[in-house]
Formats: C-alpha cells, sequence, structure tokens
C-alpha cells in the first residue's frame, strides 16, 4: 500500500497536468478566435475604405467650374459621338492672316458661280446679255497698196516711192496722203510702212521687184 503523502503528490501532479491541457486549450483557442476576428475587422475596414463604384465622383477645379458640383462617375456617359467631328468648326487657321499686322486678312475667292453670273454685261431692262447677243468685231484692215520702187529728189534730198492701187500709180514724198486713203510714213531701200487713215492701222509692205 501507498504512502498517503506519495498518494496527495499523485493527485497534485494530476491536478496541474489537468490545468495545464486546459489553459494550453484556452489559449490556442481564443487566438484562433482573435485572429479570425481581427482578419474580418480588417476585410470590412477595407470593403469599407472602398466606395462602390457609383458612388466615385469626378472632382473638378473650382476654379474653372465657379463652384459646381462633381459629377458622379455614374452620370458621365461613355458614348463616343463620332458624328459630332463633322460638326467641329476649327474656326480660321492662325497663317490665315499676318498676327502682327493690323490690316484684315484678304477677302476669299469668288466662287465659279458667282463669276459665271457676272460674265455677262446687264441692259437697263434687267436682262443679262451673253457674248453670242455681241456685235462682231469689225474685220481686219487690208492695206491694198503696192510698193514697187523709189527714187531720190536731190532737190528736197528726200525719197519718193512709186505705189499702185489697182489700176492707179502714185508718186509720194514721206508723210504724203496715197489714194484718199493711205498715208506714207516711211521709205526704206526693200520697205514702206503705210498707215490706213480711218483706223489708224500700220503696215509694213515689200518692195515688189516683178
Amino acid at each position: 500500500m501507498k504512502d498517503p503523502k506519495q498518494k496527495k503528490q499523485l493527485i497534485l501532479l494530476s491536478v496541474l497536468a489537468l490545468l495545464l491541457v486546459f489553459v494550453l486549450y484556452y489559449a490556442f483557442t481564443a487566438g484562433f478566435v482573435s485572429n479570425q476576428s481581427g482578419s474580418l475587422a480588417k476585410k470590412s475596414s477595407e470593403n469599407a475604405s472602398i466606395a462602390p463604384l457609383k458612388d466615385l465622383v469626378i472632382p473638378r477645379n473650382p476654379r474653372r467650374t465657379g463652384g459646381k458640383k462633381e459629377v458622379p462617375l455614374h452620370d458621365i456617359d461613355p458614348t463616343i459621338h463620332l458624328e459630332r467631328l463633322t460638326e467641329f468648326d476649327p474656326g480660321t487657321p492662325l497663317s490665315a492672316r499676318n498676327m502682327f499686322s493690323l490690316e484684315a486678312p484678304p477677302p476669299p475667292p469668288m466662287t465659279k458661280g458667282r463669276s459665271s453670273s457676272r460674265s455677262g454685261s446687264g441692259t437697263p431692262d434687267g436682262n443679262v446679255t451673253s457674248s453670242e447677243n455681241r456685235p462682231p468685231a469689225p474685220p481686219p484692215v487690208v492695206i491694198s497698196l503696192k510698193f514697187f520702187g523709189f527714187k531720190l529728189d536731190l532737190m528736197q534730198k528726200k525719197r519718193q516711192g512709186f505705189f499702185a492701187d489697182g489700176d492707179e500709180v502714185y508718186l509720194a514724198f514721206e508723210g504724203d496722203l496715197v489714194a484718199n486713203r493711205y498715208r506714207v510714213v516711211r521709205i526704206g531701200d526693200s520697205t514702206a510702212e503705210i498707215e490706213e487713215v480711218s483706223s489708224k492701222t500700220k503696215r509694213q509692205i515689200n518692195l515688189v521687184t516683178q
């Protein structure tokens, strides 16, 4: 039979062992629960810090917006309207005029329709006359005079030319009138310059050798 003292010691050791097991179990379960609660609290705080997408707003510069309210993100239309690009007017380019000059830029060139509408001249009745209704241009002046020789007048020291108009023969100095139509301007060695009086047209006629 065991000693009562040893029996008491054995009972005390058993109680201490059970107490140690209980303390370890409590410490383990308490730490696990605290870790789970901490992670849940952390997740909830992170979720609370992240605002939903519909509550996001785009901040504006108060100096530019004049104190207007911020626009929520869900109110912004992400649609791209390409048809509005055709209605965009970039305005007058800077290269169209000189920024250092006070003068206005030159007017734009006239269109083809306006120039064609002004091509015809207007009449007092308001009708436009085209080029087809204009009178025809006068025919070119033909000088039928022939130059077939000259001689030197020793007394006047001038050349006197021999001219023919059809069957008529004329002797004329420079400046004389021939056939009441032609004026002799100059008499040269092989040509003579003749002026038609009515039209003031001048022609050079060659010397006829035959």
